[in-house]
């Protein structure tokens, strides 16, 4: 089953449901366990990578499965915030055989997310991706739109560099899948597989091959260059499709169970990726706020799962990998020898000579969860509260005007020839002054702007070290905690 992220999720599943459905606890309805006929056809002579992938089961560029390396995607929805960091840290708490630390992929919706932490987040190279504004089902063009414009705004991630999106509740439809090619998006990663459908990612030339059961696979969607990477099921001893948060399905003992018996079916079969699903809010403990019925308490739950991904990563030839750096493997395919070689899987910090406000910089965040830096702005509103590098809007965002006029004038927005790791933003100045740190932002415009949203804001190796003081906000954490839990419903 797709898992879902609420208490309301539970009380769903004690409703009546047709018996061939299984309900998701992500707010989908069901996610059979066995294929259905598909109307999807995909001629590899024509279809050749880097730019179009036919969905297969087998790896891609010819390679054999044992020539392959086995990737794991750990990856994140909802908001960030510093609790929730620090949960998702400690799963991705390994190292590749390259010695480089583990990197994961965060789809963010902005609603009480600090934009210090997801700049944090992205400048110790892990992905940044679009989860909506408002955390909405069958989003509109609008709400994926906004919460693009205020990653760039206030979190300073290049547009060119959020490529990717995930439907929140995981419903999507073939107008969203347009929609995300018409913004620029590179891929999308809403749709399930299980087991006949356990494909490697694709390109959608040829339309969807995933999820066929919900008829999207015969909407008649055609969209060349637009990579699907489908979320991969655990599927549990009751033949039960498992996705997201398999933690809330049965006991520690029952998810290790499940997870590595389905690790090891793509293991040692043809080394399809393999993925965790996480909302860390249920592996997070917030004072006050209940866990979920039935299941264990937070901490149980995240060092069991703690455990199981310590296990994976002891196997030979095992990489943790963002989904972006996975879609860089899957255009250019490389034996395992070659691997360690690729620019895109080492792990340099940028060396920029002096302490700026990119995401590197020291952050505090005190015991209560409120985060500090001396480098950062202060964004107040009242119940949403976040760090920036940049200047703070002068009134709440909304998502029809996700980056209003800037309060102030005193930080410089990310340039499109300058990476923000390398951007000094209160000097306005590009630290980078080599070939090989230059950038160059080529994000598709959107609807004949500069991809930034309807409003006017400005024109303009291992993660970074966050000490921790014992400051104290009851206000603040208790709004925090609060839109943590609602935006799970």
């Amino acid at each position: 089953m797709k898992i879902s992220t609420a208490i309301l999720s539970s009380l769903v599943a004690l409703a009546v449901t047709p018996t061939s459905w299984v309900f998701a606890q992500d707010g989908t309805p069901n996610i059979p366990t066995t294929g259905t006929a598909s109307s999807y056809a995909c001629d590899p002579n024509t279809c050749k990578l880097p730019t179009c992938q036919c969905a297969s089961q087998s790896p891609p560029g010819g390679l054999k499965p044992e020539e392959v390396p086995q990737f794991v995607t750990i990856t994140f929805d909802d908001s960030i915030q510093a609790k929730l960091v620090e949960t998702a840290h400690a799963l991705l708490n390994v190292r590749n055989p390259n010695g480089c630390p583990a990197k994961g992929s965060w789809y963010v919706s902005m609603e009480y997310t600090d934009f210090s932490l997801v700049q944090q987040w992205y400048a110790n190279g892990h992905e940044v991706a679009d989860h909506t504004f408002s955390h909405v089902g069958t989003p509109s063009a609008q709400e994926i739109q906004a919460a693009r414009a205020m990653l760039h705004e206030y979190a300073g991630a290049p547009l060119g560099k959020i490529q990717g999106f995930r439907a929140p509740f995981l419903n999507y439809t073939a107008d969203t899948l347009n929609e995300i090619s018409k913004q620029g998006f590179v891929y999308d990663s809403s749709a399930t597989a299980v087991t006949d459908d356990c494909y490697w990612p694709y390109t959608l030339d040829n339309g969807m091959a995933n999820d066929c059961w919900t008829g999207i696979c015969g909407a008649g969607i055609k969209l060349p260059g637009v990579w699907e990477i489908p979320m991969y099921a655990v599927v549990d001893n009751a033949n039960t499709a498992q996705l997201m948060d398999v933690y809330l399905a049965g006991s520690s003992q029952d998810v290790t169970t499940w997870t590595t018996t389905n690790f090891d079916r793509h293991y040692n079969g043809n080394r399809q990726p393999f993925g965790i699903y996480v909302h860390p809010t249920h592996l997070t403990k917030f004072d006050g706020v209940p866990i979920v019925p039935g299941a264990e308490e937070p901490d149980v739950m995240q060092k069991n799962l703690v455990e199981v991904i310590q296990q994976i990563a002891a196997k030979e030839n095992v990489w943790f990998v963002s989904n972006a750096q996975l879609l860089e493997w899957m255009k250019n395919p490389v034996p395992i020898s070659k691997l360690a070689e690729q620019s895109y899987m080492k792990c340099d910090l940028p060396n920029t000579g002096k302490e700026i406000c990119n995401g590197l910089q020291n952050i505090t965040v005190a015991d209560t969860g409120v985060v500090s830096s001396a480098l950062t702005n202060n964004c107040n509103f009242n119940v949403t509260n976040w760090g920036t590098c940049f200047n703070c809007p002068s009134a709440a965002p909304t998502v029809d005007n996700p980056t209003p006029p800037p309060a102030s004038s005193d930080r410089h927005a990310v340039p499109d020839n300058c990476d923000s790791i390398w951007w000094d933003p209160v000097a306005g100045q590009c630290l980078c002054t080599t070939d090989s740190c230059a950038y160059k932002d080529t994000a598709v415009p959107v609807n004949g702007t500069d991809g930034k949203g309807n409003g006017s804001g400005s024109k303009d190796g291992d993660s970074a070290a966050i000490s921790i003081s014992p400051v104290v906000s009851v206000a603040v954490i208790g709004s925090v905690a609060a839109g943590a839990f609602s935006l799970l419903l």
